[in-house]
């Protein structure tokens, strides 16, 4: 009878609380008599042994809440017995609080602006624009986009015909408000410090520029990005200027090769192209 009161006394002085925080090391206390022999704790993932002095553990809690620690056995030789021993009830707390925001009560009743009664008793509300009258017609966009856009039109193609008209023009250059007729500036050539320097590709460039202006005002080619080829391509499709084909090759061709091949040349040479040119510019230099 002795040895079961004794063992009922040893499992009541286990019901005592013990509080700690999440991650501090913490001791518990089996409370386990003289004359008992306790042996190891069993260790589980809720907490981390530091150490065990008898029936005392040191411990780390992994937890939160209620930690619910394992038994230890404790046999006792003189007595002859082997008990269950468990240990105080470990409650865990965090060392700090899970957020700082604090909910607001709710209020009730829930307040709102909804007006009494049915739709159709405050619908006058919306009826301003009664008061206003019909929206506008839009009509009227129609035909001002179609007038604008003929506007438009005519305004594009007097241009365009402006700026051919400007391209065919008879670039005469005037200098001193003294104008130069085109053969004029044809024999001017001659006298040009390109000419007496023996620049030939500077003086074959003002040739090509003066033929082209020939062009420009007889067949109103006047894109000055065009080849020579292009050119020719172009005059193909006239029937009038088999001549004008004929007579220039020898003028076109020594233009290409002295601008773009630096061909090189003498003041002879030069001179006949430059009377070649002449005698093209007298011939076609006209609308």
């Amino acid at each position: 009878m002795i040895p079961v009161l004794l063992a009922l006394l040893l499992q009541a002085s286990g019901a005592q609380t013990v509080h700690t925080s999440l991650g501090l090391p913490v001791t518990i206390d089996y409370s386990i008599p003289e004359g008992f022999v306790p042996d190891d704790i069993e260790v589980t993932g809720d907490f981390v042994l530091l150490e065990q002095q008898g029936d005392s553990i040191t411990i780390i809690p992994m937890v939160l809440d209620t930690l619910i620690l394992p038994s230890i056995y404790a046999i006792s030789d003189s007595l002859g017995l082997e008990n269950e021993f468990t240990p105080p009830v470990l409650v865990v707390s965090r060392t700090m609080p899970d957020t700082t925001w604090i909910v607001p009560v709710f209020p009730a009743p829930l307040l709102h602006t909804i007006p009494p009664g049915l739709p159709q008793d405050y619908r006058h509300r919306h009826c301003f624009e009664e008061k206003w009258g019909r929206a506008p017609s839009h009509r009227w966009i129609l035909p001002v986009s179609i007038g604008s856009a003929a506007i438009l039109t005519a305004l594009l193609i007097w241009f365009m015909h402006r700026r051919r008209s400007r391209l065919s023009s008879s670039f005469i250059p005037s200098v001193s408000g003294v104008s130069y007729s085109p053969l004029t500036e044809v024999k001017a050539l001659l006298d040009s410090k390109a000419f007496a320097e023996g620049r030939w590709p500077e003086y074959y460039r003002d040739i090509d520029r003066l033929f082209r202006d020939t062009l420009a005002v007889r067949f109103a080619i006047s894109n000055r990005a065009f080849t020579w080829h292009q050119i020719r391509m172009q005059l193909n499709e006239e029937d009038s200027t088999s001549n004008l084909l004929t007579d220039a090759t020898d003028l076109t061709r020594e233009i290409t090769l002295q601008r773009y091949a630096a061909w090189g040349g003498s003041r002879e040479r030069a001179k006949r192209f430059t009377l070649k040119l002449l005698k093209l510019r007298e011939e076609w230099h006209r609308q």
